[in-house]
C-alpha cells in the first residue's frame, strides 16, 4: 500500500477542521482519534485502531463537517482523494461509483446521528 502514508498526531493536535476541504482519507493504526460537532465543539465519537474517517474527500467536492482531534498519540494511514481513486479504478471502473455511493451513505448516517 504504497499509495498510503503513515503520519503521527500529538494528544490535543487536530487532524482537521469542520470546513477544510475534504481531500484526505484516514485510517487509524493506533490510538483514539475524536470527532468533535463542528458548532459546539464536543465530541460526538471517538474512533480507535482499524477504523477509518474522512470519508468525504472521496465525494465530490467534500468539506469536513466535523473536526478530528487526537485525544492521545495517534498513527494514521492516510490517503489522498486521488490516489484512493486511482486504486480504485485499477480494480474496477465500478468500484469508485459503488464506493461513493457507500461514502454518501455513511455519510448521510453520520448526519442523522449527530442530530439524535
Amino acid at each position: 500500500m504504497s499509495d498510503f502514508q503513515e503520519i503521527r498526531f500529538q494528544p490535543g493536535e487536530r487532524l482537521f477542521n469542520a470546513g477544510d476541504s475534504a481531500d484526505k482519507l484516514y485510517v487509524i493504526q493506533s490510538g483514539t482519534v475524536q470527532m468533535l460537532d463542528a458548532k459546539s465543539g464536543v465530541a460526538f465519537a471517538s474512533l480507535g485502531a482499524g477504523q477509518s474517517f474522512g470519508e468525504q474527500a472521496m465525494l465530490p467536492g467534500g468539506i469536513r463537517g466535523a473536526s478530528a482531534q487526537a485525544q492521545d498519540e495517534v498513527v494514521c494511514l492516510q490517503i489522498t482523494a486521488a490516489s484512493l481513486k486511482e486504486l480504485l479504478m485499477a480494480q474496477s471502473p465500478v468500484m469508485t461509483a459503488v464506493f461513493e455511493a457507500l461514502l454518501l451513505q455513511q455519510s448521510m448516517h453520520n448526519a442523522l446521528r449527530k442530530r439524535g
